[in-house]
C-alpha cells in the first residue's frame, strides 16, 4: 500500500500489525528501511513504525489491577517475561487507501486483553512527510484501561542527533522497568543518539516539536498534547533507534495514581495523533 505526494513517500502494511514499511523524503529513508523480504517474514519489529494498542510499552509479568480484577495477560515476546507493546502489532489489520490517505483497522473480541476494543490508523501524506491519526474505542461492556503510541525505528549514523524540551525521566531495572521518576533533564534536551552507552529510558513532559537530526536532513514531529512520554531506544553500537511518543509511561496500570491511562466507558475513544516533517539539514522547519 504506497501513498505519495511531492517528495515524500509512504508504504504501509496492514498485513503486518498495521506497520509502516517505509517512509522515505527525497529518496532518503527517513525511518528504517524495510524491503519485501522484511514485509514477507510478517515481523513488525523488522519494519519502519508500527502501533502500540492498546497500551504502550511493557506490563510487569503481564499483570495489573483494574476496578479490582486481576487482569493476568500471556507472554507475548518470546521469553521475556513482561507483556510488551499491546497486541495489534501482532495481528493483521485491513486497510484501504488513495493516493495520498489511508485508513487501516483492526478489531479485538476480547479473547487476550479482556475487553473488546476496535483499533484505527488514518494517514495523510503531505509534500513533506506525513500526519497519522491512531485510535482505540471500547467496544465493551464495561470500562477499559487503554493507552497508544507508535513505536518508529530511524537509521543511527554517528552523527544522528535528538532534541528535545523535556522536564525528567523515569530510572529503570535491567528490564526496563520503572524504577523511579527524575524530574530533570534541562530545557532543550540535545543527545547524540550513537553513543558508548546504551538509551533504553522514558522521558516525561515533551513540550513541542521533537527533532532528530542527519547529516542530509532533519525530522521534527510534533504529537497530540496526550502524548506526555517519549520512549528513547538506541542500543550501543546499533544502526537503528526507536524514538516513540505514548500516552503513558512504562508499566502505568502499576504505578501509583495509573498515570497517563485513560479510562474508557462503552463506546468512547482514545487518540492519538502525530505529524511528522521533514526538511533538508541545517533548517529549523
Amino acid at each position: 500500500m504506497r501513498l505519495a505526494s511531492g517528495d515524500t513517500e509512504l508504504v504501509l502494511a496492514p498485513e503486518v500489525g498495521g506497520s509502516i514499511a517505509a517512509f522515505r523524503w527525497r529518496g532518503i529513508d527517513v525511518m528504517r528501511a524495510s524491503g519485501d523480504e522484511a514485509v514477507a517474514a510478517r515481523d513488525p519489529l523488522g519494519l519502519a513504525c508500527f502501533p502500540l494498542v492498546p497500551y504502550s510499552n511493557r506490563i510487569a509479568h503481564g499483570r495489573f489491577v483494574w476496578n479490582g480484577r486481576e487482569v493476568r495477560l500471556p507472554r507475548n515476546f518470546g521469553t521475556h517475561p513482561h507483556a510488551i507493546h499491546g497486541l495489534a502489532w501482532q495481528a493483521p489489520w485491513a486497510g484501504t487507501a488513495n493516493d495520498t490517505t489511508a485508513s487501516l483497522a483492526y478489531a479485538h473480541d476480547g479473547s487476550v486483553w479482556p475487553w473488546a476494543f476496535d483499533a484505527r490508523q488514518d494517514f495523510t501524506v503531505t509534500d513533506d512527510g506525513f500526519d497519522v491519526a491512531l485510535s482505540v474505542t471500547n467496544r465493551d461492556a464495561t470500562d477499559m484501561p487503554a493507552g497508544l503510541g507508535l513505536h518508529p525505528y530511524f537509521p543511527n549514523p554517528p552523527a544522528t542527533r535528538l532534541t528535545a524540551k523535556l522536564d525528567g525521566w523515569w530510572r529503570t531495572d535491567a528490564f526496563v522497568m520503572p524504577l523511579g521518576h527524575v524530574a530533570e533533564v534541562g530545557d532543550d534536551w540535545s543527545h547524540r543518539l550513537h553513543g558508548r552507552t546504551t538509551t533504553d529510558h522514558v522521558f516525561t513532559g515533551p513540550a513541542g516539536p521533537v527533532a532528530l537530526d542527519w547529516p542530509t536532513h532533519r525530522l521534527t514531529f510534533t504529537a497530540s498534547a496526550n502524548a506526555q512520554w517519549l520512549v528513547v531506544y538506541a542500543p550501543t553500537g546499533d544502526s537503528i533507534t526507536a524514538v516513540e511518543p505514548v500516552t503513558h509511561p512504562t508499566d502505568a496500570l502499576n504505578l501509583s495514581g495509573q498515570p497517563g491511562v485513560a479510562r474508557l466507558a462503552p463506546g468512547e475513544t482514545l487518540t492519538l495523533t502525530v505529524a511528522y516533517r521533514v526538511s533538508p539539514a541545517g533548517t529549523s522547519a
